[in-house]
């Protein structure tokens, strides 16, 4: 890197022939802004190259800070790469500090479901299909609460999620009102399971008043709401992994598992939910 910089700045080649002759070459792909170097995208904005110090600090803040996810090394270079950092090994890098991660070892996800064919739910629009489950019982918490309610929208990835004390018909429309028609609009299309908040006559009285078409996921087959289903696999995953530092405190740590997820690029979109909702990147701690 230093005498990528020295050439930059100064146009001083290297005395060795070979490294001398291969040098501009390389720098080419670089520039040199204010003094500090950045490396050059064909999709991204230039990206800022890092020292091995400061990509430690961007691998710890990403991988395990307020908001990290502990995602797994190819993710978490990604998730870097996206907030405009860069460095040579920062995949082989971003991979070893993984393995190297207790918490990462001691609850990495398990698939014990056979592959089957999938079937997938097409959303037209953002928000205009979501998916609603609920979670639990988690240790008890403040307020007696153990359960978690959550709501995926098909398109965009974008989650909501709300500790909840008990489970009621009541509790599940207030969620549904306050966290999901009013932020986003009414949505034309509603996927859930078999429960009873969900399938009694009431709930389906207060989607049929909204025009909302409720559809239940079959009881033998509860795949057919999968992107509920993984998204419930990666809270479950995110509080698993923080539930040890935390010392049981799931509820406080719920928001932080949240916003690792809306600000990690979806395997399927290639976006992150953050950037499908609001059109930008969030800014992470790491930028600061």
């Amino acid at each position: 890197m230093d005498k990528i910089i020295k050439y930059l700045s100064t146009g001083e080649l290297p005395s060795e022939r070979h490294e001398a002759r291969n040098l501009p070459v390389k720098t080419a792909r670089y520039a040199l802004v204010e003094g500090i170097l950045y490396k050059k995208s064909f999709s991204l904005p230039y990206l800022r190259c890092l020292r091995p110090s400061e990509s430690l600090y961007a691998l710890q803040e990403v991988h395990e800070g307020i908001c990290g996810q502990h995602l797994e090394g190819r993710m978490l270079a990604q998730k870097i790469l996206r907030q405009g950092y860069y460095w040579p090994t920062m995949q082989k890098d971003a991979i070893e500090f993984t393995r190297r991660c207790d918490q990462c070892q001691k609850f990495a996800p398990l698939s014990h479901t056979p592959v089957a064919p999938l079937t997938s739910i097409v959303s037209p629009i953002p928000f205009a299909i979501w998916g609603m489950d609920l979670l639990g019982p988690f240790p008890m918490a403040s307020g007696q609460r153990r359960f978690v309610i959550v709501a995926i929208d098909y398109f965009t990835k974008w989650t909501e999620a709300e500790s909840l004390a008990t489970i009621t018909l009541a509790k599940c429309e207030d969620f549904f009102w306050k966290n999901i028609i009013c932020p986003f609009g009414v949505p034309r299309a509603l996927v859930v399971d078999n429960g009873k908040q969900f399938d009694n006559s009431n709930f389906r009285t207060f989607c049929s008043n909204l025009s909302i078409d409720l559809r239940f996921t079959s009881v033998a087959h509860p795949q057919s709401n999968g992107q509920t289903e993984n998204m419930n696999r990666g809270i479950l995953q995110g509080l698993k992994k923080k539930l040890n530092e935390a010392k049981g405190a799931w509820v406080d740590e719920l928001p932080k598992v949240l916003w690792a997820y809306r600000t990690t690029p979806h395997s399927v979109t290639g976006e992150t939910p953050y950037s499908l909702c609001y059109g930008t990147e969030a800014m992470l701690l790491v930028e600061i």
